[in-house]
Order: structure tokens, then sequence, then C-alpha cells
């Protein structure tokens, strides 16, 4: 019976064995193909789905003063509510900021000034793309209220105080000025007074 069954299971480890060979040549191609399309020839990930973007190697220009002045007025559009300059140094997964970038970098190339570049967002996203508004217009209130708010709170508190001020010098002053009882009256008052007493009590 055992000699019977033997050779039936050898038969089936081999053709498993053989499904298997079969199977990884297949399988060490697929994993080569999806290799050679997520990374290049040093192993870089090149997908930034795998491990959010690929970051460039910055380059002085990159960081230039002129650069980043005009990055940190403009509000990245993808939602982080940051400068772009500060999406595209800190937020590695983001794509939109290094986009943002390359435009500040062909618009300073093309001759426009910072105040050109700036002007060309604008014109692109409105005033809702600067981190600050514009000091223009009725945008100057934005700027304004807070001094004047403060200002409308320190006199008023100025008022408060010289009200309670005034309020408890008046309270303090009926007593100073009572002073003493008032003396007696003449003498005549005070023997007819006291006559009165005497005739009282007898």
């Amino acid at each position: 019976m055992l000699r019977k069954s033997a050779p039936s299971l050898l038969t089936l480890l081999a053709l498993a064995a053989g499904g298997l060979a079969a199977q990884t040549p297949r399988d060490s191609a697929l994993s080569a193909a999806v290799r050679a399309r997520s990374s290049d020839s040093l192993g870089r990930l090149e997908v930034p789905d795998a491990a959010g973007r690929p970051v460039a190697a910055a380059t002085a220009r990159d960081d230039a003063a002129l650069v980043q002045a005009i990055e940190h007025q403009i509000r990245c559009t993808c939602g982080c509510n940051l400068d772009v300059f500060t999406c595209r140094t800190t937020d590695f997964t983001c794509t939109t900021s290094p986009a943002m970038h390359q435009l500040v970098l062909a618009r300073l190339d093309s001759g426009l000034t910072e105040a050109q570049v700036l002007a060309s967002f604008q014109r692109q996203y409105g005033e809702m793309i600067f981190m600050a508004p514009p000091k223009h217009g009725f945008n100057w209130m934005a700027y304004v209220m807070p001094y004047v708010g403060l200002a409308v709170g320190l006199g008023l508190v100025t008022a408060a105080a010289r009200r309670l001020i005034h309020a408890r010098a008046a309270g303090t002053a009926p007593a100073a000025a009572s002073g003493p009882p008032p003396a007696a009256g003449s003498p005549e008052e005070l023997e007819r007074l006291k006559r009165e007493l005497e005739r009282f009590e007898a």
C-alpha cells in the first residue's frame, strides 16, 4: 500500500516544485520591471506616490534672497495655508509649491521685477494669493483698525479710571467737610435751656 502511494506523492511534490520554478522567473521579471519604473539606476525613487515627491538638490538660485522675498509673500494653493517657500522646504509631499516656485523662477528669468512677479500672481489667483492683503484701498482697514481699536480701548479705560477716581474723591469730601459737631448756642440760650430742664425735673 505504501509502495503504491509513494510514487504518487513524489509525483505531486515534483509537479509543485516545477510549478514554483515556472512562476519564479515571471515574478522576478515583474518585480524587476516595477523596480525599473519606480527607481533610477542609483535606486532612487522616482514615483512621488511611493514616498512623497522626489526632492531635487537645491541650488543657490532656489534660495536666493529675491526668490525668498517673493515666495514668502505668496500663499501655496495646496491648502496648507503656508507661503510657497515654507511649504516647498518643509512639506515634501506637496507638488504644488515646487510648481509655483518654478513659475517664480521663470518669471524672473523673463525679466520681471519682484513687483511685477507679484502682480502676475495676483492677476492669476486674485488677492487671496498673498499672505497679507496689499496696502491699498479698503485693505488699509485691516492694518489701521487694530490700532484704532487699541486707541479706543485705552480711551475707554482712561475715562473709566478718571470717573472712578472722581467718585471716590467726591465720596470722601462730605465726611471731611462735616468735621466735629457744631458748637453749642449762645449763653442766653443755654441759660434758658437750663431753666427749662430744672422746671421739668421739678
